[in-house]
């Protein structure tokens, strides 16, 4: 998962002639020097109900879904605005490829914005100015974030998710590879049992505890977050997960 302030439009041609458009203007919104929505003015009335747009648009010819992918959903949870794959979508088609996120989220994860920063990011894009509320982070789509987000896929990949892959934990920042894992395994149990759930930002990153992993090379994941001997998730290794009963205060 990333965050990023860096985020401006610029105008690019496009060369649409081989559909007879010629060669239109078009806004790009880019995020760290890259396409994060290619053209802005095609989403004009596309996210209006489920808020799930398609990010990247064909470039031979600029036409909504002419392509398959480069799908985004955008959800809101308190004070956070998050820019997720398209879960709900992905699980009711049985081509996974017709609603894959875009390569930014596949490389990076989940784009995340606090409400302040979305407020002027929205600006550059009129069609989501033009919404006056956002869909809330459900608890199924936050479950298929958190194991989704992992570093080198360590649930597996939505929606086929398999227990947590030990064999590729090589050593922990905290307490054994063991205790790690049970506390790390009973965590996502109480997150999937729980009626309602809380996330925020970490205070300190001294009580952090990583899990290294072993692949091509050694892959820090920040992965549990230790305030008054409790412990929580960390979703993308910034923000903590809390479960908590319904009513809870």
């Amino acid at each position: 998962m990333w965050t990023s302030t860096n985020f401006r439009t610029i105008k690019k041609q496009f060369d649409f002639t081989s559909s007879e458009q010629g060669r239109p203007e078009m806004t790009s919104l880019l995020v760290d020097g890259e396409d994060f929505i290619n053209m802005v003015e095609v989403l004009n009335g596309e996210v209006q109900d489920d808020q799930i747009f398609q990010a990247i648009i064909c470039e031979g010819c600029g036409i909504y879904r002419c392509e398959s992918g480069n799908w985004i959903a955008i959800r809101q949870y308190d004070n956070f605005i998050f820019f997720i794959p398209a879960f709900e979508k992905l699980m009711e088609e049985q081509d996974k490829s017709e609603y894959a996120p875009p390569y930014s989220l596949r490389k990076k994860g989940a784009f995340w914005l606090s409400l302040n920063e979305f407020i002027k990011f929205k600006k550059l894009v009129p069609e989501f100015d033009r919404l006056e509320t956002f869909k809330t982070l459900t608890k199924n789509e936050l479950i298929a974030l958190y194991k989704w987000d992992t570093p080198l896929k360590m649930f597996g990949d939505f929606p086929d998710f398999v227990p947590l892959k030990k064999n590729q934990i090589l050593a922990v920042s905290e307490f054994d590879n063991t205790t790690v894992i049970d506390i790390l395994n009973k965590k996502v149990e109480d997150l999937e049992a729980a009626t309602e759930f809380a996330i925020g930002p970490i205070m300190d990153n001294n009580k952090i505890i990583s899990i290294f992993l072993e692949d091509k090379s050694i892959t820090e994941w920040k992965a549990l977050y230790k305030e008054n001997g409790h412990y929580s998730l960390l979703l993308g290794g910034t923000l903590s997960i809390t479960p908590k009963e319904k009513g809870y205060t």
